[in-house]
C-alpha cells in the first residue's frame, strides 16, 4: 500500500523580499494581497506588498521619507554653501598684506629709505607676490584643500541619499 505524498511545509510557500531599510529578508505568507501592509521583524518598518512578476516592499508611511528628504536638501545646500565659502576664501593669502606692510617698514627703518611711489609699488609687489605662493601652497597642499575635498565627499553622499530617498518616494507612490 502507498503512503500519501507528503504535503510541503507551509515555510515553503511563502515568498520573501527585503525591508527596503534595513535590507533583511522579510517572509510574506501567500495571503497577504497586493497593497496589503506588513511589517519588518527587524527594524520595525511598515512595508506595502507589492506583487507583480517579482514580490517587492515599498514604505507604506512616506511621512518621515518627505521629512528626510526635506533635511537633506537643507544639508545639501548647507554643504554647497560652505563649498562655495571654501573655495573664495582667501586663506593663509591674506597673510601677504602683512608681508607687505613689513617689508616697507624693513626698508623705512633699517634700510632708512625715504617713502615714495616706488616703495609703495615695492611693497604692493611683495604683498600680492606672497599671497598668491600663499595661497597657491594652502589650495594645493594644506588645509584648504583637503577641506575642499572632504566637503566634496560630503555633497556626493548627501546627494546621492537624495537619490535613494526620492525612489523610495516615487516607488511608495505607485502602489
Amino acid at each position: 500500500m502507498a503512503s500519501p505524498p507528503k504535503s510541503e511545509p507551509a515555510e515553503d510557500k511563502r515568498e520573501r523580499a527585503r525591508c527596503v531599510h534595513c535590507r533583511t529578508d522579510i517572509v510574506v505568507p501567500p495571503t497577504y494581497a497586493h497593497g496589503d501592509h506588513i511589517k519588518c521583524g527587524t527594524c520595525a518598518t511598515k512595508h506595502k506588498v507589492v506583487r507583480g512578476e517579482v514580490l517587492r516592499l515599498v514604505i507604506a508611511d512616506v511621512g518621515p521619507l518627505k521629512e528626510a528628504l526635506f533635511e537633506n536638501r537643507r544639508v545639501v545646500e548647507r554643504i554647497e554653501d560652505e563649498l562655495r565659502g571654501a573655495r573664495r576664501s582667501f586663506g593663509i593669502g591674506a597673510n601677504g598684506i602683512g608681508f607687505g606692510v613689513l617689508y616697507a617698514v624693513y626698508q623705512v627703518a633699517l634700510n632708512e629709505q625715504l617713502l615714495s611711489q616706488q616703495l609703495l609699488l615695492a611693497s604692493i609687489g611683495v604683498g600680492l607676490a606672497s599671497g598668491i605662493v600663499l595661497e597657491t601652497v594652502n589650495y594645493l597642499f594644506m588645509a584648504k584643500r583637503q577641506r575642499i575635498r572632504r566637503l566634496s565627499a560630503e555633497l556626493d553622499e548627501a546627494r546621492s541619499n537624495g537619490r535613494q530617498l526620492e525612489k523610495q518616494l516615487r516607488e511608495a507612490s505607485r502602489v
